[in-house]
């Protein structure tokens, strides 16, 4: 190793060590070396240098990539000499060789880079150079030549990821036909040579993985070209795409057989089930991109009956769940055929013109979606993937609140019971006609399973009622939801039998999911009461939180009536009190916070009979929280602001807590908490001083801090609504003990751009005008506002006519108030003003009327 990669190689190592001093000694040395001639292609070179330590080598390759988007254009303002852009690209070609994977990893994500930019005009031979690298195992099959082609590959793969950029998609489209030929036979080849082998139980197991890894990427690099280097509007059904994509499927039927042989611990099964994902990854892409080829395509049905073969045939009990993403593929598959807005005319015409679009409603209706099938899917949809699967149980049982979390933002093994209620709820609403007789059998086969059922009959049972929530807007003509409740599901929301624990969480959802359809004001009392039992402490904590979220839709609900939920009202706040320390997760506090705040919401003015309850426990809640727990301690903001605006002026009597909260906030200490809170810190502020009678102590205590906030433009508007409405409560304090202080922070923003932010702070000095003359102190308040810039920027403005008509007009009237007060204060504030006029005038007025009426006969001010 020379001196100079020694030094580099340590300077590297010290911009990653733990010492703050010592990283940044180091970064600002390199700094200093990116400008020095050869630094980027020695830090190449160091990467391929295997005396180096790795570590260092690692850190040289990191920041030559970095140095790539920095110096590569010509565009940059220090652009690399092209003697070094030579050199680099004739080193980093040894990444063929290079048998780190770490590295070559990185190399690969380096020269993709510098191809994205320099192909094909100053590296015009880069794309034959690696196509002829990955079949040197092809020509002459050794281990060197082994890794020469698996790193072209993966090389590969990472170039055409780059050029397939939107914004020069075009350099892909030109070789697209080359690549697609060449990566079409390393598959083909690669697949072929793996199934003889594993048929022939070959003991190379390095070999034969090989194979499987060559596939592997020559199946992403077909999957890129295929979706973005062709105009599929020039695609016929002869095209090597489509003729490609009608053979995968055969290699996927292979791949699959040969999959469900294997048993752990074999070496190829993971491998194997990458392909199979890939080869469905390639179908979903090209459907997605472009749908109308996809369904157009000859082999479409059948890749279709495949998929519905796999879905149809799943077993979730025995089969290894890692196979569940080829059924979420299918899933996937079939739904964006079942409503897809790319395959529907937008209009007659366009359905009697557009020969594709007869074509693809032909084979949707009369080959895919006939009846049979549509009938066969919904139920296996219903009666396999709408229950709950083992996992989620286990969830449920041993983190009931994740298992509830999970609900509102599914995880990865939700996924395919997601999946599947997406595909049924599209399935119906465009089938309807034949899916909805079933449905109504199933609800009668439903209301036959009682508590004394096996737990498959009552998950059966849960999955039916289930596609009445997810079908709701659809059913809402067919179901009587009313009478279906009072002789059904009130009984069974009401039986505590252990059993029945599924079915009652399954009714609180159902609530939900009806309220906002078609539930009837009639029997809403039932169903506060029902409610309510289900969030008794005794009652599973699932039920109980999922009992929050109907409560929460039924107070939301646009038909929602006070009077019948009043009588009801008490009892539940004081259980969703008691449940909110029941909870550990915040996301599941933040839900019965937010129920809470609904109610407030809803109550208005009545909430005073139960307020003191729900403030109590608002300090405890944020003072328990972590310093990370953000959303949870902005959920407790907003049902504060709703207190406040709900109690009006008896709002007054909770500034312990309120003004408190915002003074955390707002700490300079705790700055990054302000960021998090800001809009509703300033909601629930303005909500205080806008319903206060009187500034007291406390109130006027935040008047300093808000002046602070003038620097943060997002809340600008708010920040200067609240002080229009301190300037209104209590001027005389205001003006005496901040007036100064106001004012120039209003001078800053007197001509801000937004027009909106110009009204506000004018309507400041407007009010401050008409308040001090009714306490005949106009005078000083005056004086006041010349010392700062305010007056000096409006009359700027107007004359120099500066600024839009908006602003000249409002800022015209604030000396127009002042005349009507007092005609002397205004002469004498006019000829101030002209004294410092370049040169000095008598009085500035006479400008400042003349610039007006010029713009009045020039139509400029409207």
């Amino acid at each position: 190793m020379s001196s100079v990669n020694q030094q580099i190689s340590q300077i590297l190592l010290d911009a990653s060590s733990p010492d703050a001093e010592t990283r940044k000694i180091a970064d600002a040395k390199l700094k200093e070396w990116e400008h020095t001639p050869n630094f980027y292609p020695t830090l190449l070179e160091m990467t391929f240098d295997s005396s180096i330590d790795i570590h260092a080598r690692s850190l040289s390759i990191i920041y030559m990539k970095n140095g790539i988007e920095k110096y590569w254009r010509k565009s940059s303002p220090c652009c690399l000499p092209q003697e070094e852009k030579s050199r680099i690209r004739q080193t980093i070609l040894k990444t063929f060789e290079e048998e780190n994977n770490a590295l070559a990893r990185q190399l690969a994500v380096a020269l993709a880079k510098i191809g994205r930019i320099d192909f094909p005009n100053d590296w015009p031979d880069l794309i034959e150079i690696v196509l002829q690298a990955t079949k040197m195992y092809d020509i002459e099959p050794n281990p060197k030549n082994r890794l020469i082609s698996y790193r072209g590959l993966t090389l590969l793969n990472q170039i055409i990821k780059a050029l397939s950029s939107s914004r020069i998609s075009r350099k892909i489209n030109i070789i697209a036909p080359e690549l697609l030929s060449n990566t079409v036979s390393q598959f083909i080849n690669n697949v072929n040579q793996f199934i003889t082998k594993f048929s022939e139980n070959s003991s190379d197991e390095t070999d034969i993985r090989y194979h499987l890894e060559f596939s592997l990427y020559a199946l992403k690099c077909i999957r890129k070209i295929i979706v973005f280097g062709y105009n599929y509007n020039n695609i016929t059904a002869d095209s090597d795409p489509i003729k490609f994509l009608n053979i995968l499927l055969e290699y996927m039927t292979k791949l699959l057989a040969i999959y469900q042989t294997l048993k752990e611990p074999s070496p190829y099964i993971e491998m194997l089930l990458k392909i199979i994902k890939g080869c469905g990854k390639v179908f979903l892409n090209i459907q997605t991109y472009n749908p109308v080829q996809f369904t157009l395509m000859g082999r479409c049905p059948e890749i279709v009956s495949w998929y519905w073969d796999k879905i149809n045939t799943y077993d979730r009990k025995t089969c290894n769940s890692d196979y569940e993403v080829i059924i979420v593929q299918g899933m996937e598959l079939i739904t964006h055929l079942v409503k897809n807005p790319d395959l529907t005319p937008t209009s007659r015409a366009e359905a009697e013109q557009n020969k594709d679009l007869k074509a693809i409603d032909n084979i949707l209706k009369n080959v895919i979606f006939i009846p049979q099938f549509v009938e066969a899917l919904s139920e296996v949809l219903i009666f396999k993937y709408l229950s709950f699967s083992e996992n989620e149980l286990s969830n449920w049982e041993f983190s009931p609140e994740t298992f509830v979390c999970d609900e509102d933002t599914p995880s990865c093994e939700s996924q395919l019971r997601i999946c599947a209620e997406t595909l049924f709820l599209n399935l119906f609403s465009t089938h309807s006609e034949v899916i909805t007789p079933k449905i109504l059998v199933y609800i009668q086969q439903a209301s036959e399973i009682t508590d004394k059922a096996s737990k498959d009959d009552i998950l059966l049972k849960d999955a039916i009622y289930s596609t009445i929530g997810l079908g709701a807007n659809n059913f809402n003509e067919i179901i009587n939801f009313d009478s279906w409740f009072l002789n059904n599901l009130l009984q069974e929301g009401l039986n505590k039998s252990p059993n029945f624990i599924i079915i009652r969480r399954r009714i609180s959802w159902l609530i939900s999911k009806w309220i906002g359809v078609k539930i009837s004001k009639e029997i809403r009392p039932k169903i506060y009461e029902l409610l309510i039992s289900l969030l008794v402490p005794e009652e599973d904590l699932v039920v109980r939180l999922t009992a929050i979220n109907a409560v929460h839709s039924c107070v939301d609900d646009w038909e929602f009536e006070l009077d019948s939920y009043l009588p009801y009202n008490e009892t539940i706040i004081d259980l969703c009190l008691r449940l909110i320390f029941e909870t550990t997760e915040f996301d599941c506090k933040i839900k019965i916070i937010n129920c809470l705040s609904v109610i407030v919401e809803r109550m208005g003015t009545k909430v005073v009979v139960c307020a003191e309850k729900i403030i109590n426990i608002l300090p405890q809640l944020w003072d328990s929280s972590g310093e990370d727990q953000f959303t949870f301690k902005s959920s407790i903001i907003v049902i504060l602001t709703k207190l406040v605006v709900s109690l009006r002026q008896d709002s007054m009597k909770i500034y312990n807590i309120t003004i408190p909260i915002i003074k955390k906030c707002l700490n300079t200490s705790t700055k990054k908490d302000y960021y998090f809170f800001i809009e509703d810190i300033l909601e629930l502020w303005q909500a205080i001083i806008q319903n206060a009678t009187e500034c007291t102590s406390e109130l006027l205590s935040l008047f300093q801090p808000l002046l602070t906030l003038y620097d943060y433009g997002s809340t600008l508007l708010t920040v200067l609504k609240i002080t229009e409405s301190y300037v209104l409560l209590a001027p005389d304090i205001i003006f005496q003990q901040h007036g100064i202080d106001l004012y120039n922070r209003l001078s800053e923003v007197i001509d801000h751009p937004k027009p909106e932010i110009v009204k506000h702070t004018v309507r400041i000095i407007d009010y401050s005008v008409q308040i001090c003359n009714r306490n005949q102190c106009l005078s000083s308040i005056i004086e006041v506002i010349t010392n700062t810039l305010v007056f000096e920027k409006m009359l700027e403005t107007i004359i120099k006519e500066k600024g839009y008509c908006r602003a000249i007009v409002d800022y015209l009237s604030v000396f127009a108030r002042i005349m009507l007060c007092d005609v002397n204060i205004f002469v004498n504030l006019m000829k101030h003003f002209g004294q410092k006029c370049e040169p000095p005038q008598d009085s500035i007025l006479k400008p400042m009327i003349q610039t007006y009426v010029d713009r009045v006969i020039n139509n400029k001010i409207i």
